[in-house]
């Protein structure tokens, strides 16, 4: 993975072979960042997607092994037990032009993946809701009515 700061964001470029979700996981790590906004595309290898079960609250699982476009990835950083985290998802399609996509846990860059990487000014945890099944931002103020 190599990588380009700017004023006020990361440009990334995850080279053939790179796990995604690792790679960016590090980076956010090693530069200290406790919220991102973010948003890429280019091309995976293979790619482990997940469907949220809301009724069992259980992520279900699904690997592709296959190339295909990443039409679209999207999602934000905070942080999860004072660790970076990861919630992102992704759009893909195959070679006849079709188009799945789901809740990336993690992929393989092949040749190339380009991310946009924007940091907030302040960080922002993520914590398990027992009632949803998913850890989620907690933030502190609510608009009522």
């Amino acid at each position: 993975m190599i990588f380009q700061r700017q004023a006020d964001r990361y440009v990334v470029r995850l080279e053939s072979g790179d796990a995604i979700v690792a790679s960016l996981t590090r980076l956010l790590e090693a530069e200290g960042v406790g919220y991102a906004a973010l948003s890429g595309l280019g091309a995976v290898r293979y790619v482990r997607l997940a469907y949220l079960d809301v009724q069992r609250k259980e992520y279900e699982a699904h690997e592709i092994d296959e190339q295909v476009e990443l039409v679209s990835l999207i999602g934000n950083a905070a942080l999860r037990d004072g660790k970076p985290f990861l919630h992102l998802h992704a759009s893909l399609g195959r070679r006849d032009l079709s188009l799945f996509g789901g809740h990336l846990q993690e992929a393989i860059a092949h040749p190339t993946v380009e991310v946009w990487l924007q940091p907030g000014h302040e960080p922002v945890v993520r914590a398990f809701d027992e009632n949803i099944g998913m850890a989620v931002m907690q933030l502190p103020d609510r608009l009522s009515g």
